[in-house]
């Protein structure tokens, strides 16, 4: 999926880089996408393969037949060019708890960041981590099965 600019409401625009984290210059969502959006941002620092992410920018829009919010990322990583304003994946409604808003985020930032050739997030034995939904929290999964809840990624494994 591609960008929706000027097609659909914008939400949120915001920007994340390592040493200052998320800024968001502006909101019109709930509460709960905006707690998505920092324990989002705590997992962007850790974990990388193939490249640094320099930084992100985001907008976030609404789009009105479907219900959903789809959050746009620009990644650009450390000695490349900005990646351009898209998605892929899938939204969640405007109405969603944090959990289910912040796996549509991170499935939509995740791909995104693989875009520009970086692998986020990186599991200790390798491989990127998948999405998952576990008794109503989002988590990360390894291919072992192990799962760490977003927002709760700690030091990055051995390259």
């Amino acid at each position: 999926m591609r960008p929706f600019l000027d097609r659909h409401e914008r939400v949120l625009t915001a920007n994340w880089r390592p040493r200052r984290g998320i800024q968001v210059t502006w909101s019109d969502l709930p509460d709960a996408w905006l707690a998505a959006l920092q324990r989002l941002s705590h997992d962007l620092h850790v974990r990388q393969y193939g490249g640094e992410i320099e930084h992100i920018d985001w907008v976030a829009e609404y789009d009105p037949d479907g219900g959903a919010v789809w959050l746009l990322s620009a990644v650009t990583i450390s000695g490349g060019r900005r990646g351009g304003l898209a998605c892929s994946g899938y939204g969640a409604s405007v109405d969603d708890d944090a959990e289910k808003a912040l796996l549509s985020m991170a499935d939509l930032v995740q791909t995104e960041v693989a875009e520009v050739g970086t692998a986020w997030p990186w599991a200790d034995e390798g491989g990127f981590m998948n999405l998952d939904l576990v008794d109503g929290v989002a988590v990360w999964r390894d291919r072992k099965g192990c799962t760490t809840r977003i927002g709760d990624l700690t030091a990055e494994p051995h390259r």
